[in-house]
């Protein structure tokens, strides 16, 4: 027997567990990449947003690397998209098993409310990427301002060379 497989009708059934999911993670398409792992792992289960801004997954398993291995997936998924955010992942064996439908789904309690929360989201990181560029306006402006100081100054060198070229031939043909 697995990891705290559950026992019905004499037959052998994985268990379900919760995973409870801290950190920002909703409304920019944690959820999506969940079902993505899960459903490449043969993982069944359903994963939604909670009230209290976690996201949680009820997933059925009954090999504990398979466990660890989804559960090292959804940390990783920080490290390629910057809007994900992971503070924690607590683990809970609910002791029995449910049946679900296959792949791990999402479930959306009222999809105008997460749609119009997925757009605010995605105003906020707009604004944010508005406000950076504009900072490197700034910047590039004042290297544009140096570069003309620059300029500048190469060319009032250049006028002194000319000048001491000039006085160099006067003194070379006095000589």
């Amino acid at each position: 027997m697995g990891i705290g497989n559950t026992i019905i009708n004499g037959e052998i059934m994985a268990t379900t567990y919760e995973l409870k999911i801290y950190g920002r993670i909703q409304h920019v398409g944690f959820r999506d990449r969940i079902e993505d792992i899960g459903r490449g792992l043969g993982i069944d289960g359903v994963v939604y947003n909670y009230k209290d801004e976690t996201v949680r997954i009820l997933a059925n398993f009954d090999d504990e690397e398979l466990k660890e291995f989804f559960k090292r997936s959804i940390k990783f998924l920080e490290k390629k998209d910057n809007l994900i955010k992971i503070e924690g992942v607590e683990e809970k064996e609910l002791n029995t098993f449910i049946e679900f439908p296959s792949g791990i789904n999402r479930i959306s309690a009222d999809d105008l409310l997460e749609l119009n929360k997925k757009l605010d989201e995605g105003v906020k990181y707009i604004k944010m990427i508005f406000g950076v560029l504009e900072e490197v306006k700034k910047g590039q402006n004042e290297l544009l301002k140096g570069q003309n100081e620059l300029i500048n100054g190469q060319n009032e060198i250049k006028e002194i060379q000319l000048k001491m070229l000039n006085i160099l031939e006067k003194i070379e043909r006095k000589l």
